[in-house]
């Protein structure tokens, strides 16, 4: 059983929490349109840019001319400016391969941020076809996108011998997009390996290899694929061509799942400037964010470091279900308001009761935890010989059977309904505001948004949840 917030069918529907990703660090879409142009939001300013190899040899150049300069003046010495003329110059050294195909990253990204398609493709061999319709699809699903931010880091590979010129290195790639919040750190990232090379005297990038990590939550959608975007009030749809004809089904949906998560982003203080919801066909669920493979999970919600977080849905799965549909786009919605952006010093496994449970008070709302198809889980567990002690439950084990998340995703929704309804809807969430999002420790959060210690509430919650299970 898998820990994270995917979600799967009823009456088994197990959302799942993905570990968080750890980083370093333009545009109405017309409806239905696979690139629009794009005109990004004054949102981020990146941080100049650090100067490469010879920028800064000429940079220490120029204050050590001034330095000495200010000497000579300050001692009145004086300076035999015909000798100084006769003085041969020195020759500047060439660039190293890696310093010249830096620049030519350095020009790619540039392209992309300006919208320059043109000098974009220009920075890719000109004799690949397939890479440049790749490169295409990448830039104008960026572009699309909103990106703000697109900074390459290289760390070179072993040279190689036979063709010194050539420099293979993974470039990690931060990156930020239109909507979303770009942190000087901890903005999400891709690695990609690349091979640049000249190529009739310009170094140009001759292969890409994306490697597919769930530990690194990669490759991001738009690394590969002509994506196509739907765009409403709240929420932009993005997907391949294959699974476009779910935008009109989904958008309504999500407009709606949207409004009633912008009420609690508030509350928690994490208020969304747009949502982003990916429709995966099969085979990008097995790859977009390093992919899914448990049968059983039919969405998630994708962490960007502290850019907050994508929602991907498994449309094979949520076909002709338009409750499974709705509950499923409200639950992940209300994982990026709960915990999208958050840095915290970790995540645990004791986190998840209150991670999930509070995912399905809001995915479920305005109905309470009595209305979900979990109840009869949840009757089966408090009427066990092993009936839970407390609301804050271990999370899952990954080995865990399907019946036993269906009941402990319920526990935690009857969890939050209790805490609700004893101490009010705004007091439940300065508890998970002060416990998910500021990592406060149970009994401190509880005193500050219940005025009572987690004790007293643990216990209250307890006999609430047997009562009406």
């Amino acid at each position: 059983m898998p820990d994270g917030d995917d979600v799967t069918a009823p009456p088994l529907y197990i959302p799942h929490q993905r570990s968080p990703l750890q980083g370093a660090p333009a545009s109405a879409v017309p409806p239905d349109s696979a690139a629009p142009a794009f005109a990004p939001p004054a949102i981020f300013v990146p941080p100049p840019r650090r100067p490469g190899p010879l920028a800064g040899v000429l940079a220490l150049v120029a204050a050590l001319a001034v330095g000495a300069g200010a000497i000579a003046v300050a001692n009145h010495e004086p300076l035999d400016t015909a000798a100084e003329a006769a003085r041969p110059t020195a020759k500047p050294r060439p660039l190293t391969p890696l310093e010249l195909a830096n620049q030519a990253l350095e020009r790619h990204s540039e392209a992309l941020l300006r919208g320059d398609e043109k000098a974009w493709l220009a920075g890719v061999d000109p004799a690949q076809a397939k890479l440049r319709t790749r490169y295409r699809w990448m830039f104008r699903s960026l572009r699309s996108l909103g990106v703000t931010h697109f900074d390459y880091r290289t760390s070179v590979h072993a040279g190689d011998r036979k063709n010194p010129a050539t420099v293979t290195a993974d470039a990690q790639i931060a990156y930020c997009l239109a909507d979303m919040p770009c942190p000087e750190t901890g903005a999400p990232t891709v690695t990609q390996t690349l091979k640049i090379k000249p190529v009739a005297g310009r170094y140009v990038i001759t292969s890409l290899v994306t490697r597919k990590s769930d530990e690194k939550q990669q490759p991001a959608p738009w690394e590969d694929g002509n994506l196509a975007f739907r765009k409403g009030k709240r929420v932009t749809l993005i997907a391949l061509p294959t699974e476009r004809r779910h935008f009109a089904e989904v958008l309504p949906l999500a407009e709606r799942a949207a409004t009633v998560n912008d009420r609690f982003a508030a509350l928690v203080g994490n208020p969304q400037r747009r949502y982003r919801i990916y429709l995966a066909g099969s085979k990008q669920w097995k790859t977009w964010y390093g992919g899914i493979t448990d049968k059983w999970i039919i969405a998630y919600a994708s962490p960007l470091g502290e850019a907050g977080m994508d929602v991907v849905l498994n449309m094979d799965e949520m076909r002709g279900d338009p409750r499974l549909l709705a509950t499923t786009i409200q639950h992940e919605l209300a994982h990026v308001v709960t915990i999208g952006g958050v840095h915290r010093r970790s995540w645990g496994n004791g986190d998840m009761w209150l991670k999930e449970g509070i995912a399905e008070y809001i995915g479920w709302y305005p109905q309470p935890a009595t209305a979900s198809w979990r109840r009869p889980a949840v009757r089966r567990a408090v009427t066990s010989g092993k009936r839970p002690r407390t609301i804050a439950v271990t999370g899952l084990k990954a080995e865990a059977r399907l019946v036993e998340g269906d009941a402990f995703y319920g526990l935690g929704h009857f969890a939050a309904d209790c805490m609700a309804k004893k101490y009010g809807q705004r007091a439940l969430f300065t508890f998970v505001r002060l416990y998910l999002r500021e990592d406060r420790d149970l009994d401190p959060a509880s005193r500050e948004a219940f005025g009572k210690p987690f004790a007293a509430v643990d216990r209250a919650c307890v006999a609430y949840i047997r009562d009406r299970a």
